[in-house]
């Protein structure tokens, strides 16, 4: 198994107010599982308040920005096209008072079809429940958090068509 995190570009730590322009990552990270071959293109998102906001796609003016952009699902679009490649989100839902986290992973098909069903502009952990996303099972330890990667591999090759 191989994990490579992207590094952000320089403009998303100013909101890239004082930038002419700056490159776009196709995802967050890469995860390759090697035993079955897949290439997991991922997009990682946290949220403390319990839900996701997300860009229109159909929209051509530029959008107050929500936490899920319009580029990012369209990147994943793209890169899930490609035979031996899941691409999708990772969605953490960390309550702040609370030492629960529960993360998910979604692949980008079932994502658009939330995005087409919904008829809000963002989606809490309830909505998420709905569209086939794939729990990652994490164990907390002292400071951090050990998740259960194997089992998620496993799962999403058994559930999802790659």
């Amino acid at each position: 198994m191989l994990y490579h995190r992207l590094n952000d570009s320089t403009g998303t730590f100013s909101g890239g107010s004082n930038l002419r322009f700056s490159s776009k990552q196709p995802c967050d990270a890469f995860l390759f599982d090697g035993r079955r071959k897949i290439l997991y293109c991922l997009e990682l998102k946290t949220s403390k308040s319990g839900s996701f906001s997300y860009e229109s796609i159909e929209c051509k003016e530029k959008q107050p920005s929500k936490m899920i952009h319009k580029h990012q699902i369209l990147s994943l679009e793209r890169l899930g096209m490609y035979e031996r490649i899941m691409s999708g989100f990772l969605f953490n839902f960390r309550l702040e008072n609370e030492t629960i986290e529960h993360t998910y992973f979604q692949s980008i098909k079932n994502f658009l079809i939330m995005y087409k069903s919904l008829n809000k502009k963002s989606f809490n952990e309830k909505d998420l429940l709905n569209y086939n996303p794939i729990n990652i099972e994490g164990k907390k330890k002292i400071k951090n958090w050990s998740w259960n990667i194997e089992k998620f591999l496993q799962e999403v090759y058994m559930t999802c068509k790659v």
